[in-house]
């Protein structure tokens, strides 16, 4: 299956990396009128430095992800866990972001030392 960028916990990531003019260029605000929150918000990703994905992609799946960069800090993917809805609890929210944060960590530093 193919979705659009801001149903996706990644695409939600990279998104986030866009400046507010290339975002508007995509998802101009006009056209999420009636449906405000399909509008991604990069500045409260940017903000956390994760993102949340409740249903965007798939009703009752839950999604949390973060970027994965390389060394000049250009995001590159996303790293993500999914679970069902009826077993996320948000206040374990910031336990599953720290283990996402040391997988990406390991992951960064391996395609560091690849290099080019």
């Amino acid at each position: 299956m193919v979705f659009p960028a801001h149903r996706t916990t990644a695409g939600l990531l990279l998104l986030a990396e866009l400046s507010d003019a290339e975002l508007d260029e995509v998802y101009a605000a006009e056209r999420y009128r009636e449906r405000p929150a399909d509008r991604p918000d990069p500045d409260r990703l940017r903000r956390n430095g994760f993102a949340v994905n409740r249903g965007r992609s798939e009703r009752g799946l839950v999604a949390v992800g973060v970027p994965v960069r390389d060394p000049d800090g250009t995001a590159l993917a996303g790293l993500s866990v999914s679970l069902p809805s009826v077993r996320y609890d948000p206040h374990r929210l910031r336990s599953l972001v720290a283990t996402l944060d040391a997988a990406r960590n390991a992951l960064e530093r391996d395609l560091a030392e690849e290099g080019p």
